[in-house]
């Protein structure tokens, strides 16, 4: 029976005392209303880890029932094994797969192809191999592609673009230093004529 403030009236109590009443009816229906909270929670926790127990069971039972038939369990185990030992050797091929092909766009670029992708599409990757640091099989190979190719290398000499080099053209003070230090406009312009 829940408790009105015209009940309560009706009974002959007012003013401070139907106020004392009515905020302690209020404090014990909020703790009523807690405690419910908690009732649900703990309940719904129950039902979860009931569910996470019958779920174990279950494993539990084929587990039991695979360690019944040892020679099927010890097969599944196998496969198992011989599976991760494919992933590991495919993981390693493809390290070495990479790793030998940083190794030649470095060399590449050491070798000043101009366009690395083209020269790489040349060589006979399938003959180069890795050993340590170094190529075996691609020096040869670059030689060839170079001879036959030379105007996928850049030489060097300059050519006439890179003699005539870049105009800069700056305005203000953009390096900020007073123009005792090149503006970063004019080490860019240095750096692709050649002149750092």
């Amino acid at each position: 029976m829940a408790f009105t403030r015209e009940f309560i009236k009706g009974l002959g109590i007012e003013g401070d005392n139907l106020e004392k009443i009515m905020t302690e009816y209020g404090k014990s229906h909020t703790e009523s209303a807690e405690l419910q909270k908690k009732v649900e929670d703990l309940t719904s926790q129950n039902e979860t880890l009931t569910g996470q127990i019958k779920e174990r069971d279950g494993q539990l039972k084929t587990l039991s029932k695979s360690v019944g038939d040892n020679e099927e369990l010890k097969t599944q185990i196998k496969s198992l094994q011989d599976s991760n030992k494919q992933t590991a050797t495919e993981y390693q091929a493809k390290l070495a797969e990479q790793s030998k092909n940083f190794k030649i766009d470095s060399a590449l670029r050491d070798a000043k192809a101009r366009n690395p992708k083209a020269v790489k599409a040349l060589l006979d990757l399938e003959k180069v191999s890795v050993d340590g640091d170094n190529l075996v099989g691609f020096k040869d190979q670059l030689e060839a592609v170079k001879k036959d190719n030379d105007y996928m290398f850049e030489s060097g000499k300059p050519n006439e673009s890179a003699k005539q080099g870049v105009k800069v053209v700056t305005g203000g003070n953009p390096g900020g230093n007073g123009g005792s230090e090149p503006s970063i406009v004019q080490r860019i312009a240095q750096r692709m004529t050649g002149g750092e």
